[in-house]
């Protein structure tokens, strides 16, 4: 029997699309809130602060997050630098700021995980022979093709881990509260993927919100 090489394709195809809803990293802003004031404000210089119980988490983060704020032209600080302290107060994380020069105050704080189960049913492939007519009163004349089963997928269950974080954007000289995005992120390959793929989606929020070039 000569299985279509379309079918082996399909097939493939169709076992990959399983494998990257369980293994690829996605995000997305499940929500967002920006005050109309911000895009009047002449604001010079954001201090980037993780909310983390881990020192390595928190310098982690907050590495990333600067860097990828850097690559925008936005002039961006780490607090680990300036407050070294993991537990510090909100007034100190404030005079720091207005002590380096920054007029914003950005806070990350991981609220958690999910889990969800999801079913990918299975998939019979076909291929169709020839197979001869019903005769002279058949209707058919000639042949006509005949469908035959040449694969099956078995059905599988995967599971999705949705990772939470949410950045609140102050003003450091009023405590204004000007901006908030909520992302939810699916379990990637690794620590390292899942924090880069959060902290991209809400640069590109703060983009959509036009709050960066």
């Amino acid at each position: 029997m000569k299985i279509d090489p379309r079918l082996i394709v399909a097939m493939l195809f169709a076992a990959l699309s399983v494998l990257g809803i369980a293994g690829c990293g996605n995000s997305q802003i499940v929500h967002s809130y920006v005050d109309p004031v911000f895009k009047k404000l002449d604001l010079d210089g954001v201090l980037v602060v993780a909310v983390a119980r881990k020192k390595s988490a928190r310098t982690d983060f907050e590495d990333a997050f600067a860097s990828a704020l850097g690559r925008r032209g936005v002039r961006a600080e780490v607090s680990y630098e300036l407050v070294p302290s993991v537990k510090a107060p909100a007034e100190e994380v404030i005079a720091a700021a207005k002590k380096a020069g920054l007029d914003t105050i950005l806070v990350t704080r991981y609220i958690g995980k999910t889990s969800e189960e999801v079913y990918h049913p299975g998939t019979i492939y076909y291929d169709i022979a020839p197979a001869y007519g019903a005769g002279y009163y058949g209707g058919f004349g000639g042949y006509y093709g005949r469908a035959y089963e040449v694969a099956y997928e078995q059905p599988v269950w995967t599971t999705n881990v949705t990772h939470t974080v949410v950045s609140d954007l102050y003003v450091t000289e009023t405590s204004q509260h000007i901006w908030q995005a909520v992302s939810e992120t699916i379990q990637a390959s690794g620590t390292k993927k899942l924090r880069n793929d959060a902290i991209n989606s809400l640069i590109g929020n703060l983009k959509d919100q036009g709050l960066l070039n």
